[in-house]
Parts: structure tokens; sequence; C-alpha cells
């Protein structure tokens, strides 16, 4: 395994620069290192909470959204490089990801 570089913007706006493995799962990271809030369903595409919208360059870097989290991001009104952070698995073509955490309480 190797490791990626991550850059996340939080809700309240403050900049994190995180390592992760390639494998982990987005929202894990996420939750484990910056808002435990994230991901309250457990990663089952059920809550939207670890909702989160990527660079552009990133975005097209990233496997594709599948057709239940399509639905989900539609149900959310989330915008084309939003993507749920329970559906990212990080490899190597994430190093470098940035990532703006969206969800709201």
């Amino acid at each position: 395994m190797s490791e990626v570089k991550l850059t996340v913007i939080d809700r309240g706006g403050e900049t994190h620069r995180l390592s992760a493995e390639t494998g982990e799962v987005l929202m894990h990271v996420l939750r484990d290192n910056v808002d435990l809030e994230i991901g309250i369903c457990g990663g089952e595409i059920s809550c939207g909470t670890c909702l989160v919208q990527l660079n552009s360059d990133n975005a097209e870097r990233i496997a594709a959204a599948s057709e239940d989290e399509a639905e989900m991001l539609d149900a959310l009104g989330a915008g084309g490089d939003s993507r749920l952070a329970c559906q990212i698995v990080l490899d190597d073509a994430a190093d470098g990801l940035q990532a703006t955490i969206l969800y709201e309480d």
C-alpha cells in the first residue's frame, strides 16, 4: 500500500492536510481526522452526511459514482463535482485530492 496526500476543508472553513493509505475509504479518513459526524449511516448511502465537493481536477480522476450513489446525489441536489465520501476508495489517482465537506447540521 502507498500513501496519498489529501487536502480537506471542513464545515468551518478550516483546511486540513491529511495522509491516508491506499485502500482506505475517504469517509473513514474524514471521520477519524476531521469530523466525527460524517457518515452516521456507516457508509450505506442513506444519510448524505459525508457529502463532499471535489476539486474539478480530482473529480475526473476518481472512479465514477455508482447508480445508487448517483440517485442519492440527485436526491440531495448535489452538484456535478459532489460525491459521497463513503463511496470513494482512495487509490494512487486520489493523491493530491482536494475536498470540501458540504454537509451542514
